[in-house]
């Protein structure tokens, strides 16, 4: 394999040592050809292996890209598991050198939108993104004021039927105003790019969930209250949200849970129903009665909190499986014993979330307004059990028995 005078190709090498913290090397800092082992003096890579010979393999590029060659070493170069002399290397590979573990990794592209001003606002940042675009965390720049700028992806961008639903869902999501939703400021296109510019919030709470573990009781209560008081609102505003699901479920700074993406919300009819011409919602929190399509309520969104918050409480969702699957499980299965996999909830929450994932709607409370009614009287009772100490312990008597003599 000759090797060829093509330009460098970026990439890191993530050393994992036997002990210690992983080393990270790009090509700033070496370019290939180097050597890789564990004597400083003849490698340029040296890694604190004693399982490593002292020049272990080089890697330099070649036709295709990086090559590893194996430089005679006493345990030999291993590739994805299996013994190699020379070999090329891809992105996702994993070199064993001595009890060391080597990955190739391509680095991240820099995004081009962070650090440009948009209007009135500066894209300092990206949050997460998805299949319809990207937030930012942003600087509204008149103001000093933080804010969170969605982007709509390019793919969407060139869509107009797209657009249009972009902005007239933020345009709806505009007029609402409730201290339980993400507020809306501003919608806005510039260079073919469309912007909508919401509050920014502190985190979302399946984030917390991964880093922190299942919620306390305490604070499913105070979802399970703050979502209701949204999605009474919303009702009252004759809208079905229709995309409850905990990455939409987004905490402030204070201790408040806000419910976002309102905008994508359907207007319920003079009946109380509104019909959808697509199935929203991810199947992980669909309702039986959405995945079928057709007419839904507020019920649905109901069902799709009682899936979010078993998550929040539990750390899985109800059910697994394919999205196929998981829409057949959502219709058909039973779900598992709350009780066992969240056994610190106490029972009326246990079975305050049960009833929100009832297959038949009309099992479950009738409307948003009335579950956040029985959700209220709970955070009461929960308050004051919180709050009223526990009796002092008594130490039984110990019956003493006369010593025969």
């Amino acid at each position: 394999m000759g090797l060829t005078n093509a330009p460098p190709m970026a990439f890191v090498l993530v050393i994992q040592p036997p002990e210690g913290e992983p080393i990270c090397i790009d090509t700033e800092q070496v370019h290939p050809p180097f050597v890789i082992g564990r004597d400083s003096d003849e490698a340029q890579v040296a890694i604190p292996d004693p399982q490593a010979s002292r020049a272990h393999c080089r890697v330099e590029m070649g036709d295709g890209g990086l090559v590893v060659e194996d430089l005679g070493s006493r345990n030999g170069t291993w590739r994805n598991g299996e013994r190699v002399t020379r070999c090329m290397l891809r992105p996702g590979d994993t070199l064993r050198v001595g009890g060391s573990q080597l990955y190739i990794e391509e680095p991240e592209q820099a995004d081009p939108l962070v650090g440009t001003k948009i209007g009135n606002y500066e894209l300092q940042e990206a949050l997460g993104s998805g299949s319809y675009g990207t937030v930012y965390r942003a600087l509204q720049i008149n103001l000093g004021r933080p804010v969170a700028v969605k982007v709509l992806s390019q793919e969407c961008a060139k869509d107009p039927a797209r657009v249009q639903s972009f902005l007239v869902e933020a345009r709806r999501a505009g007029r609402l105003n409730h201290p339980n939703l993400v507020q809306v400021h501003d919608v806005l296109e510039e260079g073919g790019r469309y912007f909508l510019v919401m509050e920014l919030m502190a985190a979302c709470s399946l984030s917390a969930v991964k880093d922190e573990g299942p919620l306390g009781e305490t604070h499913i209560i105070a979802v399970l209250r703050d979502i209701c008081r949204a999605l009474a609102y919303a009702e009252n505003q004759r809208l079905v949200h229709r995309d409850v699901k905990p990455d939409n479920i987004l905490l402030t700074e204070d201790g408040v849970y806000k419910l976002a993406d309102l905008g994508i919300a359907a207007p319920m009819s003079s009946e109380g129903i509104a019909q959808t011409e697509r199935v929203f919602g991810s199947p992980h929190y669909v309702a039986p009665e959405q995945a079928r399509g057709g007419g839904i309520d507020s019920r649905a969104d109901l069902y799709a909190l009682g899936a979010s918050v078993w998550q929040l409480a539990t750390g899985q969702t109800v059910f697994s499986g394919t999205s196929r699957q998981l829409v057949a499980h959502h219709i058909g299965t039973p779900i598992p014993d709350l009780r066992k996999l969240a056994p610190k909830l106490s029972p009326p929450v246990v079975q305050f979330i049960v009833n929100l994932l009832d297959k038949d709607p009309a099992r479950r409370p009738p409307t948003a307004a009335e579950a956040l009614r029985r959700i209220e009287q709970i955070h009461a009772a929960h308050a004051v059990r919180m709050s009223t100490p526990r009796p002092p312990m008594r130490r039984p008597l110990r019956r003493i028995r006369p010593r025969r003599r």
